[in-house]
């Protein structure tokens, strides 16, 4: 069983360097706070709340870009990098594999059902989508020997 992660290598390591990063900044925040080194009071509860907060957006951000995706007893499953972001898709109910441009991301091979029709893949409802390049080409022509749409 072939699994592939739906994002770029480079966008997993930025969005994980960005989140790691958020996550010290807030654990320095309350630490500057309960050590006394801020000359306003509460100053460093709010910037561990901010940094927390944008700590787990892009935490949030990462487990819906960087999906992983597979083939599994004739239908094609989505999920989260961490957890959740569960879909499910059998090859019989795809009707078209279509190429989408995303906006400064480039490519993407969307798997269209007769269910939905969201092209947003961010949204928990919308088709299985997966990074436009060779490997997943390959992936791709495991299941589907139709025409692929522009």
């Amino acid at each position: 069983m072939k699994r592939i992660i739906s994002s770029s290598l480079l966008a997993l390591i930025i969005l994980s360097f960005w989140c790691i990063l958020f996550f010290a900044f807030s654990i320095i925040a309350i630490g500057f706070e309960m050590f006394g080194f801020v000359e306003e009071k509460g100053a460093g509860y709010l910037d561990f709340c901010v940094f927390l907060f944008l700590s787990c957006f892009f935490l949030w951000f990462l487990n819906r870009s960087a999906c992983v995706v597979w083939i599994e007893d004739d239908v094609v499953k989505r999920k989260g990098l961490i957890c959740g972001f569960y879909k499910e898709c059998p090859i019989e109910s795809i009707g078209k594999v279509k190429i989408q441009h995303a906006w400064r991301e480039g490519n993407f091979i969307y798997l269209v059902d007769s269910s939905i029709h969201k092209f947003d893949r961010f949204r928990k409802d919308s088709y299985i989508c997966f990074r436009k390049n060779k490997n997943n080409l390959t992936f791709l022509r495991t299941f589907w020997s139709g025409e692929i749409e522009k």
